[in-house]
């Protein structure tokens, strides 16, 4: 394999490190990080010697060596005594493997989708800290699940089902659908609000785990809630999507017409 090198260049703006609770070396991971994640590096590339990122970003060898094997250990890196580390990073293209995190993914559920269920646990009321839309009305279905497309994992998920309409789920279906198409076919009540969130945060250990992902590696969190006509949570759910895995569309339409 002939391997590509990048060059150490010096930044256009230096990160100012700064040290207090986050450590140094920390810190400089998290901005070589970015360089690997936003394809800047390339996979297979030598990055730049340790010398090369002192003199870049002003910081002395242990913190930079410290940077790197956690990177490494992230296995965004392989650095082995005695050569160069090189990019061993391979992003994901979303086009080529589109996830749509809105609501309207309910409608489809590709013959590739398949759950890893972690637990399953009857509870009274929804988690606090919540998004508070809705009457919590347990009790309901608890049901922490991985979602995969070809075999890979990309969304980790803790969901709530009121437990009436659970119950009404065919034997084992939750190990087979999504549980929001499950709700919107077996509720006996109409489902009148629908909302949903979307924040950007870093993977932490759990999430980096369950989605194969280096921690602090960019993910998309969701929060979603639906109620029936009465005010009353009937499905609420906190997901986590794998980022290279993640995508959104949204017509945006309407907003040109009234400018």
């Amino acid at each position: 394999m002939v391997l590509m090198r990048v060059s150490a260049g010096k930044p256009r703006a230096v990160p100012k490190f700064v040290a207090g609770a986050t450590a140094l070396y920390a810190q400089l991971a998290s901005v070589l990080r970015s360089r690997i994640l936003s394809g800047e590096w390339e996979a297979g590339a030598d990055i730049p010697t340790i010398d090369e990122l002192c003199a870049a970003y002003g910081l002395g060898r242990i913190t930079v060596r410290q940077a790197i094997n956690i990177l490494a250990g992230e296995g965004l890196l392989s650095s082995q005594r005695g050569r160069r580390a090189f990019v061993t990073y391979t992003p994901v293209n979303p086009e080529a493997e589109p996830l749509f995190a809105s609501l309207a993914a309910v409608e489809t559920q590709s013959p590739e989708y398949s759950i890893r269920v972690l637990a399953r646990a009857r509870v009274d009321e929804l988690p606090v800290p919540r998004w508070m839309i809705g009457v919590s009305s347990g009790p309901y279905m608890s049901i922490s699940k991985v979602d995969h497309t070809g075999g890979k994992p990309y969304a980790l998920s803790n969901i709530c089902v009121a437990e009436d309409i659970y119950k009404r789920f065919p034997k084992g279906a939750e190990n087979r659908s999504k549980l929001l198409r499950l709700v919107v076919k077996y509720s006996r009540v109409a489902v009148t609000q629908a909302r949903e969130r979307v924040s950007v945060a870093a993977a932490d250990y759990a999430e980096a785990h369950a989605l194969g992902c280096p921690m602090a590696a960019p993910v998309a969190r969701t929060e979603r809630v639906f109620c029936d006509d009465s005010g009353c949570v009937v499905y609420y759910a906190k997901t986590t999507y794998h980022g290279d895995l993640y995508r959104m569309d949204r017509d945006v339409s309407d907003y040109l017409r009234g400018m």
